[in-house]
């Protein structure tokens, strides 16, 4: 070690140095307090330092405080050697910073001993602080790869240059990266697109999945796709990317201009409350699918719901951190203290449910991230971020007269199963003049035949199966098992525009499958029952003919292309 050795008496310096050397250590010495701190400054080498304490200039004591000072950059273990036996002064020399003395007249023994134990700390200092800063080299990196990372991710979460008046949310992280994600987007037809999402866990291994959603997203949004093909693209490409143990519970949501509909999917996400104008309870709308990225497309169902909603009606979607938010007692906030908020404050609940989070929790960390969206049922209005001002983001679609055009595919056996054949279907018919403003509710509507074309007249298989976890297992097995052995079987699609019906779309989906009792369906049709599983209250609601023939191998329904 290389010690410096401090002592106004020469005598005293040579003894110490003699014991030091003899021992293989490197000496410098000092007379007095000032010249030892002018060594140390200039000696950034000096591993100990051995301290007289009453010597002229400058005493021990105050030497050793002024080394002390920068103790965190550098720190080096002082000893004293003193005569002195004053447990006052003693006191001092500890206070100011020694680490241990040595009685005069020093022992050989003792004083090697005592080094080699501040050796010893110098050493664990030495590296401690080597490790730290490591440390902090790796965290600046951290940092600012975050901060670059927070920026894709900022840029790739919002895109519109527009706010919609009918949606409110907030949302708040419960680390750096945020493992919920809130999409508001307006539709080109003036409508608004929302989706609302909550991945497995949070911060950064949680959010990562949301650029890949984000960009699907605002893809589609961009073309008018509908709620069902959002779904499905999510669904698809999360189940590639995500292992096992990850999922994505989600609502995606489309409001129509008019703000009198809204088309939904919802899966593994909080229900839905729904508030409606002078109501004393919210309705509940649960979610009816699994969450996004678990199940393989053929096994996924993108079917949407339809719903009609009175003007002024709430719609509160919220993620698992605000009813799981636990206070210093592991109390959860639960769901009572939030239906209690939204029934009492509905004209901002929003801020009302933050607030009484934030006051539940009494300080504690959050533990979860938190997101919270209300959507008013009202005629939709954007307005631009930076300006406020109202914006029309509806393109000029509505009511364009097309052509006399007519479209027919017929798809049999092996090539009945391809996953996106409906998306190829849509991508064909909605570039054709005066279609593309409607291709989220013709996907709907196709999907729905096709699936019931399929499923139920090729198949025989019947959605009531999916009910329960083994009667969804077994529809699967039984749909992949009827697939293989198919034979001579097909579906046939037609697309027909019609002037003459006041700028309609004609759609028939035929099949050789075994038909069902027609004139049952529609009578149950007519009275709004729900027939046999296959969905025909959404084609009902979205359509202004639906009819079937052909012992109920034909379904054939009209779209008006103006009034959507």
């Amino acid at each position: 070690m290389r010690i410096l050795v401090v002592d106004d008496q020469a005598f005293n310096r040579d003894i110490l140095s003699f014991i030091l050397e003899d021992h293989h250590h490197e000496v410098i010495e000092a007379e007095n307090g000032q010249q030892a701190l002018e060594r140390y400054r200039e000696d950034e080498s000096i591993d100990l330092i051995l301290m007289d304490v009453n010597m002229p200039v400058k005493d021990g004591i105050q030497a050793t405080r002024e080394v002390k000072l920068n103790a965190e950059e550098r720190f080096v273990p002082v000893i004293f050697v003193t005569a002195l036996d004053d447990s006052d002064m003693l006191a001092r020399c500890l206070e100011a910073g020694g680490d241990d003395f040595v009685p005069k007249p020093v022992e050989d023994n003792v004083l090697i001993a005592k080094i080699s134990a501040q050796a010893r700390s110098q050493t664990l200092y030495k590296n401690l602080k080597a490790a730290n800063e490591k440390l902090e080299y790796h965290q600046r990196i951290m940092a600012r790869e975050h901060t670059i990372v927070e920026q894709v991710f900022t840029q790739g979460m919002s895109r519109t240059r527009t706010r919609c008046q009918n949606v409110d949310s907030y949302t708040s992280p419960a680390s750096m990266f945020n493992g919920d994600l809130v999409l508001v987007t307006p539709a080109p037809t003036g409508g608004v697109y929302v989706l609302v999402g909550d991945f497995t866990g949070h911060g950064l291994a949680a959010a990562i999945g949301s650029l890949p959603v984000s960009e699907i997203f605002y893809q589609l949004t961009e073309q008018q796709a509908s709620v069902a093909r959002i779904a499905e693209a999510i669904n698809s490409r999360l189940h590639e990317l995500l292992p096992s143990s990850m999922f994505f519970c989600a609502t995606i949501l489309y409001m129509e201009k008019d703000g009198k509909s809204l088309m939904f999917w919802s899966g593994g996400l909080n229900d839905m409350l729904v508030l409606e104008p002078g109501a004393t309870e919210l309705k509940n709308i649960a979610s009816a699918y699994m969450p996004l990225g678990i199940l393989a497309p053929e096994e996924f169902d993108d079917r949407p719901t339809s719903m009609e909603f009175k003007e002024g009606t709430g719609i509160c979607i919220y993620t698992d951190g605000v009813n799981e938010a636990q206070n210093k007692h592991a109390e959860e906030f639960g769901y009572q203290r939030l239906y209690d908020i939204l029934l009492s404050a509905r004209e901002d609940p929003i801020t009302e449910i933050k607030n009484a989070v934030h006051d539940f929790c009494e300080g504690t960390e959050q533990s979860d991230d938190i997101s919270i969206v209300k959507l008013r049922m009202s005629t939709v209005v954007h307005c631009d971020k930076k300006t406020g001002e109202v914006v029309d983001v509806a393109q000029a679609w509505f009511g364009q007269k097309s052509y006399l055009w007519e479209f027919k595919l017929c798809l049999e056996d092996a090539d009945l199963d391809s996953p996106d054949i409906v998306s190829q279907i849509i991508s064909v018919v909605a570039n054709i003049q005066g279609v593309k403003a409607h291709q989220d509710k013709i996907f709907t509507i196709v999907s729905e035949l096709y699936s019931n074309a399929l499923e139920h007249g090729i198949l025989g298989l019947e959605s009531s199966m999916k009910a329960t976890p083994d009667g969804f297992d077994q529809f699967y097995r039984l749909r992949a098992e009827r697939l293989q052995n198919l034979q001579d079987q097909r579906i046939e699609l037609s697309f027909r525009y019609l002037p003459e019906t006041k700028n309609s779309l004609e759609i028939i989906v035929s099949d050789t499958g075994r038909g069902f009792d027609q004139e049952k369906v529609m009578k149950s049709l007519e009275q709004n029952e729900e027939a046999f599983g296959r969905g025909l209250m959404l084609l009902k609601s979205m359509c202004d003919q639906l009819e079937y023939s052909q012992e109920g191998r034909c379904a054939k329904v009209v779209y008006s292309l103006t009034e959507h």
